[in-house]
């Protein structure tokens, strides 16, 4: 793994304005400053999101590193000295984005953590929204429309301030956010191909407990054209439609 290379403007970082955010001492804390590049680990399996990122940061003032996996981002990590990790969380095997993040910032507890994600929030991956680490940004890429709103993200991930305001997972109208930790567990195991059956005996219920489960979940997910579908394929349906297809959740629960 490499280092990218650091576009022209790699000796200061543009801050994009952001209105109506003003500091206490009247001044705009996003407005153009120079200062000397900031380093950013991207963390993303998929190749070509990668890239992507790497190259509009770079545009932005930053030098970029990025990894493909977590023990790539572990060994990248720990030759350098980072000013923030942007990670996915669903990283194919091995370690989660979320467990990842945890390390780096033991290793380097002033590293800035923003996490780039399908999930709509941090239950997918088995994780409570309370066990996240402090000072995080948390963004869906459904969400994202253009490469300033990311890079405002980051500055205040970097910054420590307003990071609350770009914690997407905390949205109360984001996808799934009605459903319970046990509905999404027996989602992710259902989507994940088991029956159910098989799920009953993952997680040592009976099998009435888990249709009742599934039941319940489809209900409250269900459309007004959707009445007649079977009650299993629509709740699935929308746990992949949620998640952009993928299936992280950690079912550490019985």
């Amino acid at each position: 793994m490499t280092k990218s290379e650091a576009g022209s403007n790699s000796n200061s970082v543009v801050r994009p304005i952001r209105s109506g955010s003003q500091s206490r001492a009247g001044r705009d804390p996003f407005e153009s400053i120079d200062v000397v590049a900031r380093s950013v680990l991207v963390v993303e399996d998929d190749s070509f999101l990668r890239d992507l990122l790497a190259v509009a940061l770079e545009r932005n003032g930053f030098v970029v590193e990025t990894a493909a996996s977590a023990a790539d981002a572990k060994r990248v990590f720990n030759r350098g000295d980072h000013d923030a990790v942007m990670l996915d969380v669903s990283l194919g095997p091995g370690l989660n984005g979320f467990d990842l993040a945890q390390i780096l910032r033991s290793q380097s507890p002033n590293v800035a953590v923003v996490f780039l994600t399908d999930l709509p929030d941090s239950r997918f991956a088995g994780k409570e929204p309370g066990e996240l680490l402090p000072g995080i940004v948390y963004l869906r890429k459904s969400r994202m429309s253009d490469t300033q709103s990311l890079v405002v993200a980051l500055d205040s991930a970097l910054r420590g301030i307003n990071t609350d305001e770009f914690r997407q997972d905390q949205e109360p109208d984001r996808p799934l956010g009605n459903l319970t930790r046990k509905q999404l567990i027996v989602l992710g195991l259902a989507a994940r191909g088991l029956t159910n059956a098989q799920i009953a005996a993952e997680r040592g219920v009976s099998v009435k407990a888990v249709e009742d489960t599934i039941a319940r979940a489809s209900h409250t997910l269900s459309k007004d054209d959707e009445v007649g579908v079977n009650t299993r394929v629509t709740a699935v349906r929308r746990y992949l439609e949620a998640t952009g297809g993928q299936v992280v959740i950690n079912d550490d629960e019985q």
